[in-house]
């Protein structure tokens, strides 16, 4: 089963992470599915049917009146066709699953979120046939409507094999917590701001074999976050991933992001601020492939997106780039590496190793600000600020033309019409294979 799968990976996983302690410990549920199917709450027992107008009330019914007066059971939604206008949070219950086969499509326009689970423990949400879905229709309400899942303080839980299309605003929310895992997900936003695909902050958290299209982060750490592992992320047209916004009394450390391949976009990776405390440390990106990005490594802590936090920055430190191959669209216009550190705030250790980011147009440079390490323009020592210095590139020896993956997109999705729902894909990162099948290759759940 798809538990005892990740549980070897993960085990490997921590035995050869001796520099960077990424994870902890076990993450996901502590029990199997099959501990959760002593009884099977299926919606169409608590007032919805396929075709329902609203799905909402007998999504909390089954939870409330079945869930949780039945340890080690599933809400179950079956594979068809739903409408959602009431929103939902399910807030508690030990030791059960949410398999969720069918597609719920928004229809209602109140913001906040369709789905919230908070206070969980041991809990699973997948869906069984590797097609279960929620459709957001984002392009009826842009950035007025509501974001499609949030996992609020819960601990020893997944998400996979899910669908997560065109959300008003984020699409996947993990608010603290900890010992969570995330895999097996294909996201769809639109071409536009406020689109986020995974924005994730908590304790020892495990993010795997995810594809995100949109315009704004692919899957991003917020503040708090400690121990995180990232891995096989492939943002497909995309704002690319990041580490922000941060702002003041920011807490991140022992973050390991690897194997991240990135098409077309904003950026390869950003670490972004502006003003701000707290820290930023500990951190490693390996293994970045990158093709036709706007930005390669950008460390930007004067983002001007951003409103000014108060205090002299947030500390950068001790955080490693190793193995980047890839090319930006305008190297002199957006620099494939970047490291405006704030003056108040200088980064110190920052080192670059195996870095090979190039321009598509043959000419490029590079700039640092109070930023000291190895490699680059950095300098040095650990100092105080100096002003920005641009430099001149040449091409690395080390850079290639980097593999693709088949289902590229050559653009992102309009913001004024639909987007389909896609099937999700077996491959994230050109040459590494997924870590855990999906569910729909593994075993056949029903009712």
């Amino acid at each position: 089963m798809a538990l005892s799968v990740s549980r070897v990976a993960l085990a490997l996983l921590l035995a050869t992470s001796a520099t960077y302690a990424q994870l902890t410990g076990s993450v996901g549920p502590t029990t199997p599915l099959s501990s959760k199917r002593n009884k099977i709450c299926s919606v169409l027992d608590y007032g919805g049917s396929v075709g329902s107008s609203d799905i909402g009330p007998a999504i909390g019914s089954a939870f409330t009146n079945c869930v949780l007066k039945n340890s080690g059971s599933t809400l179950y939604v079956p594979p068809g066709n739903y409408n959602m206008q009431t929103w939902q949070t399910l807030t508690g219950g030990t030791k059960w699953a949410f398999q969720m086969d069918g597609v719920i499509t928004r229809t209602a326009t109140t913001g906040g979120h369709m789905i919230v689970v908070e206070n969980a423990t041991d809990f699973e949400m997948y869906s069984s046939n590797s097609a279960g879905a929620i459709q957001g229709n984002g392009y009826q309400c842009r950035n007025a409507g509501p974001r499609l899942l949030r996992i609020v303080t819960s601990t020893n839980w997944s998400v996979h094999d899910l669908i997560f299309v065109d959300s008003p605003e984020f699409h996947i929310v993990v608010q603290t917590g900890s010992n969570g895992e995330l895999y097996n997900l294909a996201i769809r936003g639109t071409n536009l701001g406020g689109s986020d695909g995974i924005d994730i902050s908590g304790n020892n958290h495990w993010v795997h074999d995810v594809e995100v299209t949109n315009r704004d982060e692919c899957v991003t750490v917020k503040s708090p976050a400690s121990n995180f592992l990232i891995e096989n992320i492939w943002c497909n047209q995309s704002g690319g991933s990041a580490i922000g916004s941060l702002g003041t009394g920011t807490a991140i450390e022992n973050i390991v992001y690897k194997n991240v391949y990135t098409n077309g976009g904003n950026q390869v990776f950003m670490i972004k601020s502006n003003g701000g405390s707290g820290y930023v440390r500990n951190v490693l990106f390996q293994n970045f492939l990158a093709r036709g990005t706007a930005y390669g490594l950008n460390v930007n802590q004067y983002w001007s997106d951003e409103t000014t936090a108060s205090g002299n920055g947030v500390q950068l430190s001790n955080i490693q780039f190793e193995n980047w191959d890839g090319e930006v669209v305008d190297g002199v216009q957006r620099p494939p590496i970047q490291f405006l550190c704030a003056d108040g705030a200088p980064c110190t250790g920052m080192t670059l190793s195996n870095v090979n980011m190039w321009s598509a147009t043959g000419k490029a440079v590079m700039k640092c600000e109070s930023a000291y390490g190895t490699g680059a323009c950095l300098k040095s020592g650990s100092g105080g600020s100096y002003a920005a210095t641009t430099v001149s590139m040449t091409q690395p020896a080390g850079y290639t033309n980097p593999p693709s993956l088949a289902g590229d997109l050559s653009q992102g999705f309009a913001t004024n019409s639909p987007i389909p729902i896609p099937t999700i894909p077996s491959t994230y990162y050109p040459g590494v294979p997924q870590i855990s099948p999906l569910a729909k290759n593994k075993f056949v759940l029903t009712s």
